[in-house]
């Protein structure tokens, strides 16, 4: 704890420089792949690689390269576009946008496709998401992959399921490939050229774009990539979501061939995770508690110190118990095995312990433990019917951007912070001046199936006492 207590007024004007930054590519930065790459790029890309005209009203692609000859014999899927949208996560009316007009609750995710609702789920076509808005209207549909120009690489980039594809150079996974199995956060997943591209090359390339915490600053550490520009590399989330993946190869011939593909990154049960882009030089606190004790998150308005030890936080969910005379949070969950947390950032310490913590935070980023790096906490198993709140503590006091992630056996349910919907004057008093501010962020609901076991999630955005709209955020106000 004296670590933490040092870092009190140190935090209002510290500035961190250097740390926290990404191996490799830094996420989805350039870098040197190489003179076979470069020289592809400045001038040796072959025309078939030019970037996807848009998706309209009559999808408007160009069918065919002088790489290989489609199937004629086919009759592709028709794009299915109609007069109006149908507000079911589709372009069903082919305008470019994705349940544009629909009303949705605030705050809720749903799967979403930028393209004609035909080739929805064909050939390399896949879903990405999209957050409703505090207007109540669906966002823009980011993620997934949505039809492109077709060309000679192993799979259907129309997605009108009519692509005949022999005898190409490089062979691109579509969703479902046992080459791209999902993987869990933390883990390191192998990406090895050659399952894809056998022949031989002059240079190689990786990269790897995000889900939703990685746009709020360029070097929040939500993966690791390594060895970005070999043949093999390997990826690292910690995070998550989806993860889109792309791998450029320069043939000795100096053509460039790439792929793109999604790999999901899914944790059993119910995972809160919390990012901001001021978190090289700032403390915020991710808690979590259930609705069947619903104490004040404090047990006093002058210490920070002092969090309930009835909710899950720095005190005393980590591996190490840090709370002054605290036991670790114990819900009547039995704890986790030690595949659910030997991976990150503390697995020598669960290791030693021998299990999981259940629920369980990963790490505080507070400058000490770590620096730049999200935050999250998990209820590996929770049970039917029961209801969490999630709050965030602006430990700092100092202006802050905070984005709240809410997913449900590995699907994003919930995003809370997110641009244009920033936390409005999320500040106060800091460390030992007191609780300081405190955003009360949602409520969610978790059903498990009886039958399957299969569980699904309700999220509830909360609001000031009263209020039907904004953010419930107070001022050394402990109340729950």
């Amino acid at each position: 704890m004296s670590a933490r207590r040092s870092l009190a007024l140190a935090l209002l004007v510290i500035s961190v420089a250097g740390c926290g930054a990404k191996t490799a590519l830094d996420g989805i930065a350039e870098h040197d792949a190489g003179p076979g790459l470069d020289a592809a790029r400045d001038g040796g890309r072959d025309a078939s690689f030019d970037a996807p005209p848009d998706v309209g009203r009559d999808a408007g692609i160009d069918v065919g390269t002088d790489a290989f000859t489609p199937d004629r014999g086919c009759i592709p899927n028709p794009d299915g576009c109609e007069a109006t949208e149908r507000c079911e996560g589709s372009d069903t009316d082919c305008d470019g946008r994705v349940d544009e007009g629909c009303d949705c609750e605030p705050g809720s995710v749903q799967d979403c496709f930028a393209g004609p609702p035909g080739r929805r789920g064909v050939g390399a076509c896949a879903d990405g998401t999209q957050t409703c808005e505090m207007t109540r209207q669906w966002g823009e549909c980011r993620g997934g992959i949505a039809p492109s120009r077709d060309v000679c690489d192993g799979r259907d980039n129309l997605c009108d399921g009519c692509s005949s594809q022999n005898d190409c150079p490089i062979d691109c996974p579509s969703p479902g490939d046992p080459r791209t199995p999902d993987t869990v956060p933390f883990a390191d997943y192998q990406l090895r050229g050659r399952e894809f591209y056998p022949g031989m090359a002059r240079g190689w390339r990786w990269t790897v774009r995000g889900g939703p915490c990685d746009t709020l600053a360029p070097r929040l550490r939500s993966f690791d990539l390594r060895d970005a520009t070999s043949e093999n590399a390997t990826f690292t989330p910690r995070l998550s979501g989806d993860y889109t993946v792309t791998m450029e190869v320069v043939t000795l011939e100096g053509t460039m061939l790439s792929c793109t593909w999604v790999v999901h990154v899914a944790a059993a049960g119910l995972r809160i995770e919390m990012c901001y882009p001021e978190s090289e030089t700032q403390d915020l606190d991710l808690f979590l508690q259930r609705e069947s004790t619903g104490v004040p998150w404090y047990l006093t308005v002058s210490d920070t110190f002092r969090p309930t030890p009835r909710a899950c936080s720095w005190a005393n969910c980590e591996a190490s118990i840090r709370g002054d005379g605290y036991l670790r949070a114990d819900w009547g969950y039995a704890n986790s095995d030690l595949s659910a947390c030997v991976d990150g950032p503390q697995g020598d310490q669960w290791r030693a312990l021998g299990f999981c913590g259940n629920p369980r935070l990963d790490i505080d980023n507070n400058l000490s433990e770590g620096i730049g790096l999200p935050e999250n906490i998990n209820v590996d198993a929770p049970n039917d019917g029961e209801t969490f709140r999630v709050m965030i503590q602006n430990w700092s006091g100092l202006i802050s951007r905070p984005v709240v992630n809410v997913y449900c056996d590995g699907r994003r349910v919930a995003t809370y912070g997110a641009e244009p919907d920033v936390v409005p004057r999320f500040e106060g008093r800091s460390g030992d001046m007191g609780i300081g501010a405190m955003w009360r962020v949602v409520d969610v609901t978790t059903h498990v199936d009886a039958a399957t076991g299969a569980l699904t999630c309700d999220a509830e955005g909360l609001h000031p006492p009263g209020a039907t709209t904004g953010y419930d955020v107070t001022r050394d106000d402990p109340r729950y």
